[in-house]
């Protein structure tokens, strides 16, 4: 008969070995409690938005369980947009090992749009140009993506809108993208007024924020992407005349003074963008040029002069 086998016992060393100590950073926990709270409280407000929308699409007096439901529609085709583009910020510093928070939906009242948009915090500095360059391009390029497929449904749903009869009417402009698509997917008079569906305003949200994180000023994405390409001073530049552009804008909109909220938060917020680790050195590339190019024509597709008017 076969004896078990028993393990070895061995006598502790006398001396134990040393306890190495490494200088890599602890990675940092992902919160996500913070982020899910605003998210829902976002998918909240714009869902009651959309609801509100949808009745007046519908010239309706009180809100039902079908205004409710395009209200959700509406609602996921806002946030859709809005975490496409912060994904794409938020996935590009994964990509280099930048960290960063999960997407925060800001919400809001449920007047107009029922958010104030989308922002991740960027918590470790970048390396070089071409990591600035590539995380302030990816996020308009992703929320491009989404919201032109919404914008064609949204004007495939809409209709004529009734004559403004006496008094005053509250229109939206409609940026370059909207005035090109609506001949090919409005099916509608396109020169009479149209009451845009909900959908078609989730779009409308979505333009308006991409044109806004477009412009070349601080540390908005294209203001990233003008650091990236011709460094601090032509950005220092660049940004006092957008920010002169947006006083003007919202001077000859009066009433509505377009941008200029916008603007002076920007300006007091400051124009200085922090450099790369690594100055400017090293080359961006054409294919990085080429998408500079892309992220220009989507600003002067989304961007709109003056986003509400009284008519």
């Amino acid at each position: 008969m076969n004896q078990p086998h028993l393990p070895q016992l061995h006598e502790p060393p006398l001396s134990p070995e040393p306890i190495v100590i490494s200088d890599a950073p602890v990675p940092e926990k992902t919160a996500y409690a913070l982020p899910l709270l605003f998210f829902l409280l976002a998918a909240a407000t714009t869902t009651w938005a959309g609801a509100l929308w949808h009745l007046g699409f519908l010239e309706g007096t009180r809100l039902s369980s079908v205004h409710w439901i395009h209200g959700i529609s509406y609602s996921m085709v806002v946030l859709s947009i809005l975490l496409a583009h912060e994904m794409g910020h938020y996935l590009t510093c994964r990509h280099y090992g930048i960290r960063a928070t999960l997407p925060y939906v800001v919400p809001f009242l449920p007047i107009l749009f029922g958010t104030m948009g989308a922002v991740i915090r960027i918590k470790s500095p970048f390396v070089n140009r071409r990591q600035l360059f590539d995380v302030g391009v990816a996020g308009p390029i992703a929320g491009f993506v989404f919201l032109v497929p919404a914008l064609i449904v949204g004007l495939q749903r809409s209709h004529a809108a009734p004559p403004l009869s006496g008094g005053e009417g509250f229109l939206i402009g409609t940026p370059l993208l909207f005035q090109w698509l609506r001949p090919w997917f409005y099916p509608g008079d396109i020169s009479s007024l149209m009451s845009l569906h909900p959908i078609g305003l989730a779009a409308h949200f979505g333009m308006l924020a991409t044109g806004l994180n477009l412009l070349p000023m601080g540390q908005l994405d294209g203001g990233h992407i003008v650091y990236s390409l011709f460094g601090e001073r032509v950005h220092r530049i660049v940004s006092n005349i957008t920010f002169v552009s947006l006083l003007v804008l919202s001077f000859f909109s009066w009433p509505l003074p377009a941008y200029l909220l916008f603007a002076l938060i920007i300006r007091v917020l400051g124009f200085r963008h922090p450099p790369p680790l690594n100055g400017m050195a090293g080359r961006v590339g054409k294919g990085r040029a080429a998408l500079a190019v892309a992220a220009l024509l989507i600003f002067i597709l989304t961007f709109v002069p003056f986003p509400f008017r009284l008519a």
